[in-house]
């Protein structure tokens, strides 16, 4: 499953900003589209799934 950054934020219930703090960050590396849209994958959710869980 592939995700554009509004799903996921929508998914995680973080805000497009927050990730891409993350991704400014190193913490996300999410692949790009030919039209340069972030695109996340399965793994990218699951990972910021564990980033909010580690956080509280």
């Amino acid at each position: 499953m592939a995700y554009r950054i509004g799903e996921l934020a929508k998914l995680t219930g973080l805000s497009e900003h927050t990730l891409r703090f993350y991704e400014k960050e190193g913490l996300l590396v999410p692949k790009r589209n030919s039209g340069n849209i972030r695109v996340y994958s399965e793994d990218d959710r699951l990972w910021t799934e564990f980033i909010v869980q580690s956080c509280i």
